[in-house]
C-alpha cells in the first residue's frame, strides 16, 4: 500500500495523532501525523512498482516492450508459471505456490500484462468486490487476445465492480499497446500508438493514475513535486526520454540494464558507479527507498512482443526473480511448454532465492540501505553472462521465423539451456558471497587453549549456577531437557529464570545464563528492553552466555531486537526457516580442546538455528570458530549451497564476559551432550573436562 505524496518530505520522521489524508475526494489512507512532521505505519511505504509501455514506434526492431519492476512484502518468493486451465495458454509471474493471482504474463495469443498499483483510483464506498488485481491479470490471459479484448473485459465489469486500483499496461501481438488506469467501476484507456498521447513512444507508470489527479498522460516533473512515487516516475520516465532524444531507440538490452537496475537519488542523478551514474567508485551505503530497483523489488519482467507478420508464440518473457541488482534475466518463450527448474517451485525459483539471500547479506540493519562493496563483483560475474543470454536468444528467435516446423522443441531446448547456464552463474555467485562472507573468521593459534583461567563461583560451592530462560507459563520440555544434561554429577545447579526474573536482576545469583531453543525474536520481545540490558551488563560484568538455536539467534549483532553480545550475522537469513534433520559439523583443533572432544566430526541434531559469520561490527571482538557445518539441510526454499562451511558453534568476548553459540542442538537425547556441559564451563571460566 503506497504513502501519500507528502510522504517523500525528507522532513517526516515521529508521529503522534492518527488523522485520514483525503485527495481528489478519494481516500487514500490512515497516516499518523505530528506537529510538524509526518510518518508512515510500516506497510504504507512498501508496495509501489515501477512500470512502462513501449511502443513498436520506439523500438530499433519494431517489436513493443512491456516492463515492470515489482515491489511488494506479502511475498518475496516469486516463480514463473505455466497456466493450462483457460481457453489460451498463458506463462506469469506468481507468488510461489499461489497461481489464483499473476502478477504479470503472456499468452499464446500475444497479449501480455502487467500492473502497478494505484491507490487513487479506489472510491470512498468501494467494498472490495469482484477480481482483484492479480486475479484480474490471470483472466486477461486466459481470455484476452489483445488490447481490444482486454478493453472488452474491463467494459463488462465495470458494471459488476472490481477490486482494482491499478494501472494495468498491455501490448499484443498486432502492435497495440496500452495502459488502462483502472478503479472498482471505472478506467481510461491511454493508447501508446498516438502521438498525441505519448509523443515519443512510451508512457511510464508507478502508484499514481493521471486520471485521479487531472493530470496529463505523460506529466512532467514540476506537476509530481507532491506525489509519492513522483521521484521513480521522473527518473524512469527521464531514462527513457534520454533513449530516445536525437532519433534513438529503446532496446531489450537498455530496459532490463538500465530501467530494471537504475539507482538514483532523489534528484534523479544515479549513484557513481551503478549502471546510469558516472563511472567511479560506488558509494559505501546506498539508501534504496525511493530507487527504481529498492528495497521492496522481487521481481522484473521485460516482454519481447513480435511484429505484425509474426507468429505469437516469438512473444518472449525475460524474467528476474529477485531484486534485479542481485539477479541474472532469463529469456522464456511463449513457445515453452514447460518452465525450467530455476524458475519454478513452490518455495520460489531457485534464481529468485539466490537473489534473495545476496540482497539480504548487503542489507544494512535498518534494512533501508544496502552496502556496496559486494555489487561490482556480482555485475561484472553476470551481466557478460546476461548479455550471451540476450544475443543468444535474439540469434534463436531469428531462426524459428525460417524453421517453423521445429520452433517449439527447439525454443523448450533454447530456454532450459539458456536457464542452466543462468542458474550456474547464480549458483557461483552464492558460494563466492558466502566464502567472502566467512573469509574474515579469526584464526587464533591452534596450540593455545580458548578456556580462560578458572574464576571463583557465584555460590559458596565448587558448582556452577546456571539459570535456564524459560517464558512458559510451566516448565518447558526444553528446560527439562537441558536440566537432564547439566545435572549436579556433573557440577552444575540449575533454575529456570523468567523473563520478569532476569529485568528484576536475578542473574546477579548465577555464573552462566543459557538461552535455549525457540523463538528468537519472542524471547526478545518478552525480555523487553529491561531485559536485554540486564543480559548485557551480566555478561559485560564477566557471566557466561551460552545460546543454542534461538538463543544464538539472539546473541547475534545482526537484528534490531538482538542481544549484540557476539561479532556475527546471520548468512541466509531470508530462509532461516530452513528445516529439520541430523547434519555432521566439524570440530576445530582448539574447538576440539575446549569442547573436550576427540573426534574432528560429531553428528548432531539441526532445527533452523542460524548460519553464523563475521559480522565485521567494529565494536565488537573477532570471534573463534569451535565448529563448522559440514553437511545441509536445505528444504522449504533454502539452497543446497547455503549452509556448508558456515559456522556452527562459535566462541567470544564481551566486556569481561564470555559467550558461546551453537547452532544446533547437542542437548537433545542421543546427542553430543558433552558440548553443551563442555561450553557452559567454558563461559563460565572452568576447565573443560568431562566423562
Amino acid at each position: 500500500m503506497p504513502a501519500p505524496a507528502l510522504l517523500d518530505d525528507p522532513r517526516v520522521d515521529h508521529v503522534t495523532n492518527p488523522v485520514q489524508i483525503f485527495t481528489g475526494g478519494r481516500l487514500w489512507l490512515t497516516i499518523l501525523v505530528g506537529v510538524s512532521s509526518l510518518v508512515v505505519t510500516w506497510a504504507t511505504v512498501l508496495h509501489g512498482c515501477t512500470t512502462a509501455v513501449i511502443s513498436g514506434r520506439a523500438t530499433p526492431d519494431g517489436r513493443p516492450l512491456l516492463w515492470k519492476n515489482r515491489d511488494t512484502t506479502s511475498s518475496v518468493h516469486n516463480e514463473v508459471v505455466v497456466i493450462e486451465d483457460g481457453p489460451l495458454r498463458a506463462i506469469g509471474v506468481i507468488n510461489a505456490g499461489q497461481d489464483t493471482s499473476v502478477w504479470m504474463g503472456m499468452n499464446e495469443a500475444g497479449f501480455c500484462i502487467e500492473n502497478s498499483l494505484s491507490l487513487d483510483l479506489r472510491d470512498d464506498d468501494d467494498q472490495r468486490q469482484g477480481l482483484g488485481n492479480g486475479a484480474l491479470m490471470k483472466k486477461a490471459l486466459r481470455t484476452c487476445r489483445n488490447v481490444d479484448d482486454f478493453r472488452r473485459l474491463l467494459d463488462q465489469s465495470n458494471a459488476t465492480g472490481r477490486s482494482t486500483a491499478a494501472n494495468f499496461g498491455v501490448i499484443d501481438a498486432s502492435g497495440g499497446a496500452s495502459v488502462f488506469e483502472t478503479g472498482p467501476n471505472q478506467f481510461q484507456e491511454f493508447d501508446i500508438n498516438d502521438p498525441a498521447v505519448a509523443p515519443d513512444g512510451f508512457l511510464v507508470r508507478t502508484n499514481f493514475a493521471t486520471t485521479a489527479k487531472a493530470l496529463p498522460a505523460d506529466p512532467d516533473a514540476d506537476s509530481l513535486t507532491d506525489v509519492y512515487s513522483g521521484v521513480r516516475y521522473c527518473r524512469a520516465d527521464d531514462l527513457l526520454s534520454k533513449a530516445t532524444d536525437s532519433g534513438g531507440t529503446i532496446d531489450l538490452r537498455f530496459v532490463l540494464r538500465h530501467l530494471a537496475r537504475d539507482m538514483a537519488d532523489t534528484n534523479g542523478v544515479g549513484f557513481s558507479g551503478t549502471v546510469n551514474g558516472q563511472v567511479g567508485p560506488l558509494p559505501p551505503v546506498i539508501p534504496i527507498d525511493k530507487t527504481i530497483s529498492r528495497r521492496t523489488t522481487v521481481s522484473a519482467g521485460v516482454f519481447h512482443g513480435v511484429q505484425k507478420d509474426e507468429p505469437s508464440e516469438s512473444t518472449t518473457m525475460w524474467t528476474i526473480l529477485g531484486d534485479p541488482k542481485y539477479s541474472i534475466a532469463v529469456p522464456v518463450e511463449m513457445r515453452c511448454r514447460a518452465i525450467a527448474d530455476p524458475l519454478e517451485g513452490s518455495r520460489g525459483g531457485e534464481i529468485g532465492e539466490i537473489a534473495l539471500t545476496l540482497r539480504d547479506w548487503t542489507l544494512t540493519k535498518d534494512r533501508h540501505s544496502i552496502r556496496t562493496d559486494a555489487l561490482p563483483g556480482i555485475w561484472a560475474d553476470l551481466w557478460p553472462t546476461e548479455d550471451q543470454l540476450i544475443r543468444q536468444n535474439l540469434e534463436h528467435r531469428d531462426r524459428m521465423l525460417d524453421s517453423p516446423e521445429s520452433a517449439f522443441e527447439a525454443s523448450q531446448s533454447q530456454h532450459e539451456r539458456l536457464a542452466s547456464k543462468a542458474y550456474a552463474a547464480m549458483r557461483q555467485e552464492l558460494v563466492q558471497a558466502k566464502q567472502a562472507a566467512l573469509q574474515h573468521a579469526a584464526t587464533p593459534d591452534e596450540s593455545e587453549s580458548l578456556v580462560p583461567q578458572s574464576r571463583p563461583s557465584t555460590g559458596s560451592d565448587d558448582v556452577i549456577h546456571v539459570a535456564i530462560y524459560d517464558h512458559a507459563e510451566s516448565i518447558h520440555r526444553r528446560t527439562k531437557t537441558l536440566s537432564s544434561v547439566l545435572t549436579s554429577d556433573h557440577g552444575f545447579r540449575c533454575d529456570r529464570v523468567s523473563p520478569g526474573d532476569i529485568r528484576n536482576g536475578v542473574l546477579s545469583d548465577y555464573d552462566v545464563l543459557v538461552m535455549p531453543g525457540g523463538s528468537a525474536s519472542g524471547q526478545s520481545k518478552k525480555l523487553q528492553d529491561q531485559g536485554r540490558e540486564q543480559i548485557r551488563h551480566f555478561v559485560d560484568a564477566g557471566g557466561g552466555y551460552l545460546g543454542i538455536c534461538a538463543g544464538a539467534y539472539l546473541a547475534t549483532a545482526h537484528y534490531d531486537w538482538s542481544l549484540g553480545l557476539i561479532d556475527a550475522r546471520v548468512w541466509d537469513r531470508v530462509h532461516w526457516a530452513r528445516g529439520n534433520g541430523p547434519v555432521t559439523v566439524s570440530i576445530s583443533e582448539i574447538g576440539q580442546q575446549c569442547l573436550g572432544i576427540s573426534d574432528p566430526r560429531v553428528d548432531v541434531d539441526y532445527a533452523q538455528g542460524p548460519l553464523l559469520v563475521p559480522g565485521r561490527y567494529d565494536h565488537l571482538l573477532d570471534y573463534n570458530v569451535i565448529a563448522k557445518f559440514q553437511t545441509t539441510v536445505a528444504q522449504k526454499g533454502a539452497h543446497e549451497d547455503a549452509m556448508a562451511g558456515t559456522h556452527a558453534v562459535i566462541h567470544g568476548e564481551f566486556g569481561d564476559g564470555q559467550v558461546v553459540c551453537i547452532s544446533p542442538h547437542p542437548e537433545f537425547p542421543g546427542g553430543p551432550n558433552q558440548m553443551v556441559r563442555a561450553a557452559v564451563r567454558l563461559v563460565a571460566g572452568d576447565a573443560a573436562d568431562d566423562d
